[in-house]
């Protein structure tokens, strides 16, 4: 009677482990938003893939390309960058719930190309000549980011994150509006 009893218990509590729901470990997120660089007189528009894994249910590793595209004016006809990041997430209060506040940070490395109006003369009130100067520069830098996400569904997320990238010779520094897949 006894062995029955704890063979019962037995087979009840290893059925309970295998009914539970795995959390997923991998999500995939894009998003896009605007960015200032150096002295904040460039903006630049964002686009960013990013692969998400779940350490476990306080942290998280991933790793992103980010691409941004100046927006034209008179000063600043030509500017753009790619930028590659590897971060590592802290959840505080648990990443396994649909919404999901976190901090990260991580190395980052950018290269950037842009041109600049070096100088122009004006003669009675017209343009008469414009000189404009190439500036290319990559370095290595830090991210440091706040991330807000929350879980729509078993398998989409939406989300919005501050961040700031202080470089060796540059910053960058914006807001990103993300949609994700989670499997």
């Amino acid at each position: 009677m006894k062995i029955s009893f704890f063979i019962a218990v037995f087979f009840i509590s290893i059925s309970g482990i295998y009914s539970q729901n795995a959390v997923p470990k991998f999500d995939y997120r894009v998003g896009s938003g605007v960015s200032l660089v150096g002295s904040g007189d460039v903006l630049l528009f964002n686009f960013e893939n990013e692969l998400n894994y779940k350490l476990n249910k306080y942290f998280t590793s991933s790793i992103g390309i980010k691409l941004g595209q100046g927006l034209k004016d008179y000063y600043h006809p030509v500017a753009n960058f790619v930028q590659g990041n590897c971060n590592l997430y802290l959840s505080p209060f648990n990443n396994e719930r649909n919404l999901d506040i976190r901090f990260g940070g991580g190395p980052s490395y950018y290269k950037y190309n842009g041109t600049t109006l070096a100088k122009s003369t004006i003669v009675n009130g017209e343009t008469v000549a414009i000189k404009y100067e190439n500036e290319k520069r990559s370095s290595f830098g830090f991210n440091m980011i706040i991330e807000l996400s929350y879980l729509i569904s078993n398998k989409f997320l939406i989300g919005t994150e501050l961040f700031t990238q202080p470089y060796f010779n540059d910053i960058n520094s914006g807001v990103m509006f993300t949609g994700g897949y989670v499997f």
